[in-house]
C-alpha cells in the first residue's frame, strides 16, 4: 500500500508540475516583456454586463496612443480562443480587445443579443485613452465575424479595417455586403471549410469566389480572384478573398489564419511596430497550453490512485459472439443517435430559462437516451457488487477533479490562459454557471457511469496490461464517433460538402468528444483497477465533463 501511495503522489507532483509549468508558458509567451494582459468589464447599452481580455502594449497611454484591434472568437468559445491572434497583433504594437460574446463565457446571456456584443465592445475599446481611434480594425472567426461586422454597421466611421475568419456578411445574422461595406474588407475562408454553402451561399468552400454574395461584396461582375487586390485602401474599398486548405476551425489555430490578418492590418492601419508577419510565437502559446491540457486528467488519476483500498471483484464476460455483437453496438450507436437526438431536442424542448445552455441541452437528452440504452443492455450482467463503498468514491472523485479545479482557477485569475489545444478549452465556472453545472451534473454522470459499467461487462477493464485495457476502451468509447467524423470528412475532402450537409456545427463539436472519450476510458480503467469498481471513474468522469461543457457552452436565454 505504501509503494501505491508513493506511486500516486509522483504522478500528482509530475502532473502538477506539467500543468503549473504549461500553464505559466501560456501566459509567458501571451503577454511577453512589452504587453499588459488584464481581464476588463464593461456595461453595455442596454445594460448587460461584458467581459473581455485586454492587451496592452507597454508604451501606449494618453499621450502616445496605440493603433486597436477588436478580436471576436466564434460560437461555442470564449475570449481566449483569439488569444493566437491577440497574441501576436499586441507583440505589434496593437491595443486589442477580446470579449466574451453575449452569452458566452462569463458576458450575460443571451447569445445572439445586441449584435452579439459587437457595437458595445467597439464602444468601449473606442473610449479607452491610449487608443487610436483612427486606427481600429476589427476580426472575427465564425459567428465573431457577425459580431465585428454588427460593429462596423453601428460605427461605420469607427473602424479603418476588418477581417471575417471563416464568416460571412448577409442575413440572417450579419448586415448586407457591398462594394463599400464593410471598410477594407480581408475574407479569409477555408477550402473545407464546414460551413459551405451556408455562409456565402451555394457550392464548395473552394469555389467561394463565384458566388452572387461575395461578389456583389467585392464589386465585381465575375468570379473574385484569391489572392487578388480589389478596390482601394486609401478609399476604404479595398477588397481581397483568400481561401487555404483548411478547415473552419483550424483558421485560429494555424497560420492560413493568422498571417493573413496580421498582412493585412499592416497595410490597412498606422502606427504598429513593423514586426515581419512570418515573425510569430503563439505555437509557443499552444503548446503550454497543450502541456497544462494534457495534465489536468493526469492530476485526478494520480489523486484515485490514493484509493487503492478494495480487492478487485472479477467480472463475468459475455459469451463470446454476442458480446462481439454488443461491443459493436455499444461503439455505433451512440455515434449514430448524435445527430438525430441533438436536433430533436433542438426542435422540441430548446433552451428554456431553466435548461438554458442551447448545445449542453442536446448533448445531455442524447447522454440520457444511451445511458437508458447502456443499463438495459446489461441488467442482467453487470456486477452490481461493484457499486458499493459509494461514499468513498465520491469523496475520492470530489478530490480528484478539486485538484485540478483550483490551478485552472489561479491561472485564469492571474495569468488570464486556460488548460486547452485548438476548441478544446477548460475553463473555470463562472458563478452565474454553477447552476447550469449542478442542473447538468446527474445526465453525464449516469452517462458516463452506465456507459463505463456497460464496457466492463462486455470486455472487463481488469483484463490483460493496464495499457491495453486504457486503448480497447478508448477505441469503444470514441471508435463510433471516430469513424462518423472520418466519413464525414472524408467525403468533405472529395466532394466539397460533408455528407450530412446541414450539419456543419455538430461535426466540429463531436471532434472534441474523442478526447472527452480517452479521458473516461482513462478514468474507467484505472478506477475499475485500483478499487475493482468502475463507480469512482464514473463519478470523476461526470464531474470532469459537466465541468468542461458548462463552462463554455453558450447560454441561449
Amino acid at each position: 500500500m505504501a509503494a501505491v501511495r508513493q506511486k500516486a503522489g509522483a504522478i500528482i507532483a509530475a502532473a502538477l508540475l506539467g500543468l503549473i509549468a504549461g500553464l505559466w508558458l501560456a501566459a509567458r509567451i501571451q503577454a511577453g516583456p512589452d504587453v499588459r494582459v488584464e481581464e476588463v468589464h464593461f456595461t453595455g447599452r442596454s445594460g448587460a454586463h461584458m467581459r473581455a481580455l485586454l492587451f496592452r502594449p507597454v508604451g501606449a497611454d494618453a499621450a502616445r496612443r496605440a493603433p486597436a484591434i477588436l478580436a471576436f472568437h466564434g460560437y461555442l468559445n470564449s475570449a481566449e480562443m483569439q488569444g493566437n491572434f491577440a497574441t501576436e497583433y499586441a507583440r505589434r504594437g496593437y491595443v486589442v480587445l477580446a470579449p466574451d460574446q453575449r452569452g458566452h463565457g462569463s458576458s450575460d446571456p443571451a447569445s445572439f443579443a445586441d449584435g452579439f456584443g459587437g457595437p458595445d465592445a467597439l464602444a468601449y475599446l473606442r473610449s479607452l485613452p491610449f487608443v487610436d481611434k483612427d486606427n481600429i480594425g476589427l476580426e472575427g472567426h465564425s459567428m465573431g465575424g457577425w459580431a465585428v461586422l454588427s460593429a462596423a454597421s453601428a460605427f461605420p466611421e469607427g473602424y479603418r479595417s476588418l477581417v471575417l475568419e471563416g464568416s460571412s456578411v448577409g442575413a440572417p445574422f450579419a448586415p448586407e455586403g457591398s462594394a463599400s461595406f464593410p471598410r477594407n474588407l480581408l475574407v479569409v475562408y477555408g477550402q473545407y471549410d464546414e460551413f459551405g454553402g451556408f455562409m456565402w451561399g451555394p457550392g464548395a468552400p473552394s469555389a467561394t469566389g463565384t458566388n452572387a454574395k461575395l461578389r456583389a461584396t467585392f464589386g465585381s461582375v465575375a468570379a473574385v480572384e484569391p489572392g487578388r487586390l480589389y478596390g482601394d485602401i486609401a478609399k476604404g474599398n479595398a477588397r481581397m478573398l483568400l481561401t487555404p486548405p483548411v478547415v473552419h476551425a483550424w483558421l485560429h489555430e494555424s497560420s492560413a489564419g493568422i498571417t493573413p490578418a496580421l498582412a493585412w492590418f499592416a497595410r490597412t492601419l498606422h502606427g504598429a511596430r513593423a514586426l515581419p508577419v512570418a515573425d510569430q510565437i503563439w505555437p509557443w502559446r499552444e503548446a503550454g497550453g497543450a502541456l497544462a491540457l494534457v495534465a489536468v486528467p493526469v492530476l485526478m488519476l494520480g489523486v484515485m490512485a490514493l484509493d487503492k483500498a478494495r480487492q478487485q471483484t472479477p467480472v463475468d464476460a459475455l459469451e463470446h459472439k454476442v458480446r462481439w455483437v454488443s461491443l459493436a453496438l455499444f461503439s455505433l450507436v451512440p455515434a449514430a443517435l448524435f445527430i438525430p437526438l441533438s436536433a430533436l431536442e433542438e426542435a422540441v424542448i430548446g433552451q428554456n430559462w431553466l435548461l438554458r445552455q442551447t448545445f449542453t441541452n442536446q448533448y445531455a437528452l442524447w447522454a440520457l437516451v444511451c445511458a437508458g440504452l447502456g443499463l438495459a443492455t446489461t441488467r442482467a450482467h453487470a456486477d452490481h457488487s461493484q457499486n458499493v463503498g459509494g461514499l468513498r468514491a465520491v469523496v475520492f472523485a470530489l478530490l480528484a477533479v478539486g485538484a485540478a479545479y483550483m490551478p485552472v482557477l489561479l491561472f485564469d485569475r492571474l495569468g488570464h490562459v486556460n488548460p486547452g489545444w485548438w476548441f478544446i478549452t477548460i475553463r473555470p465556472l463562472s458563478l452565474a454557471r454553477l447552476r447550469d453545472f449542478a442542473l447538468y451534473l446527474p445526465c453525464f454522470t449516469l452517462f458516463a457511469w452506465s456507459s463505463l459499467r456497460t464496457l466492463d461487462a462486455l470486455r472487463p477493464l481488469d483484463r490483460g496490461s493496464a495499457g491495453m485495457a486504457f486503448a480497447q476502451a478508448s477505441l469503444l468509447l470514441g471508435g463510433g464517433f471516430a469513424l462518423f467524423l472520418l466519413v464525414q470528412y472524408g467525403t468533405l475532402w472529395l466532394t466539397g460538402h460533408l455528407l450530412l450537409a446541414g450539419e456543419g456545427l455538430r461535426t466540429i463539436t463531436a471532434i472534441g468528444f474523442i478526447p472527452v472519450f480517452i479521458t473516461v476510458a482513462a478514468f474507467g480503467t484505472a478506477s475499475r483497477r485500483l478499487t475493482g469498481s468502475v463507480l469512482m471513474g464514473g463519478l470523476v468522469s461526470g464531474l470532469f465533463v459537466t465541468w468542461l461543457f458548462t463552462a463554455t457552452q453558450p447560454i441561449g436565454v
